[in-house]
């Protein structure tokens, strides 16, 4: 906008190029939440009710302020079977650094604080922290706290199941359990959209899908591949490109495998029925269009159980520390429904692993007086070396969601369960309960002095 604003003034073109510590001033960040939260349970260990009071520093301006704070709110009760829950959320105009669009978008705040509450209550019932959570986990056809009943592709329990050896391989593991929704949802218009075409005997994938390295490519061509029984060979993925590329929305909300990819799918029927009848030749020039729209109620809706978002992934993660308190290894299992690509997938959740420990052990960004003290250098960001040997657990629930071959979303799951894993870990490692983070007096950072 600044570049926008000055060729406008200056009727010529202009470039605006800002130095890393320009970026770290003005860009936005990840909010600063401060979070007061209540779970109550019976005398078996079955949540009841949560009750939930959260506070965005959303900094100097809005951005996203207002959509990361509503998905801190709704996923504030953690993937577990209870309805009486109540949240309040507040984002706060600060004169600080912006925050906004973040990897887990406001769930990894909410998701820390919901998961080292439930350590608390464990303890208040003398009960084990895997056996709390296995006890409450959302199952199919379970009434989440949102009112959406859980999918037949629901999977947490599998999830839980998948780590169960490696919680209970060490005194000093911790766990935790996070889930993600899948494209925008709460009755927001949100559309995913492809055109193929045949040209030159080959058949062109034609989407304006924004890719940030996560493999939207890969995605539509095993899509494309896998209803029509094409070779990698024969296909083309095109670049966006407004002229040829229809819109297919943003990257955000881990929904472009879901949307895009069903997208695809819907257009890959089309050319698969005229497959049948000629050859990939013969059909030189043809295009067929795929689209596909979410259908999901409002946050406000008053259905009795509304749908509040098309797909959710699940993961439970467990971190394990060495005697010395330093990460030994971390096991992330997740259910994100059908594998497209193994090893994209994998990948996935390793970076998202990793940076959720830095978030979690290493990370700060410290203003003083209102200005920011902290250079690149001094972030705090998780060095190759300090990660531990990751393992990572591909799970499915019973059953499978009908779009895009019941495939759902990986970008933003796996660094949400992290953080709260570490503290856990923490806890049972020295007997202290860390309520902020980056955790404090740990191996990675020392005890802030009064």
């Amino acid at each position: 906008h600044h570049a926008a604003l000055a060729a406008w003034v200056l009727k010529q073109p202009v470039k605006v190029k800002l130095s890393r510590q320009e970026s770290l001033t003005v860009h936005p960040k990840r909010h600063p939440m401060s979070i007061d939260m209540t779970t109550a349970c019976d005398e078996n260990g079955r949540i009841t009710a949560m009750r939930a009071i959260i506070d965005a520093n959303t900094g100097a301006y809005a951005s996203l302020g207002g959509p990361v704070l509503q998905r801190a709110c709704t996923h504030a009760s953690g993937p577990y079977n209870f309805q009486n829950f109540e949240v309040v959320g507040r984002a706060i105009y600060t004169n600080m650094v912006p925050a906004g669009a973040f990897r887990g978008f406001g769930v990894t705040q909410s998701c820390f604080a919901v998961e080292a509450n439930l350590n608390l209550l464990a303890d208040e019932l003398g009960m084990d922290y895997y056996e709390i959570r296995r006890l409450n986990a959302l199952k199919p056809g379970d009434t989440m706290a949102n009112g959406q009943i859980a999918g037949v592709d629901t999977g947490i329990i599998e999830c839980l199941e998948a780590v169960k050896d490696a919680y209970y391989s060490s005194p000093r593991a911790g766990i935790a359990c996070g889930f993600k929704n899948s494209g925008l949802g709460v009755g927001f218009p949100d559309t995913g959209r492809c055109i193929l075409s045949v040209e030159h005997g080959k058949v062109h994938i034609r989407t304006s899908a924004a890719c940030m390295g996560q493999g939207v490519a890969t995605v539509c061509t095993q899509m494309l591949g896998q209803t029509c029984s094409l070779k990698a060979d024969q296909i083309v993925v095109e670049d966006p490109d407004t002229r040829r590329t229809p819109d297919s929305g943003t990257s955000t909300a881990s929904r472009q495998s879901v949307f895009t990819g069903e997208a695809v799918r819907r257009a890959s029927l089309k050319l698969k029925e005229a497959l049948q009848t000629k050859k990939l030749e013969e059909l030189e020039g043809q295009e067929f269009s795929g689209e596909y729209t979410s259908i999901t109620d409002p946050i406000n809706s008053t259905k009795k159980h509304p749908v509040s978002h098309v797909a959710y992934s699940y993961s439970a993660q467990v971190v394990i520390l060495d005697e010395q308190g330093k990460l030994e290894k971390v096991v992330a299992s997740c259910d994100v429904g059908q594998v497209v690509n193994h090893q994209a997938l994998t990948g996935q959740i390793e970076g998202g692993v990793v940076m959720g420990l830095g978030f979690g052990l290493t990370e700060d960004f410290p203003i003083k007086e209102g200005q920011l003290d902290v250079r690149y250098g001094t972030l705090g960001l998780l060095r190759s070396t300090d990660v531990p040997p990751l393992e990572v657990k591909l799970v499915e629930g019973p059953g499978k969601h009908p779009i895009a071959y019941g495939i759902k979303g990986v970008g933003e799951l796996t660094t949400i369960p992290t953080a709260p894993a570490c503290q856990n870990a923490y806890y049972r490692y020295d007997g202290k309960f860390r309520t902020s983070l980056p955790l404090q007096d740990t191996a990675y950072r020392k005890k802030k002095p009064q």
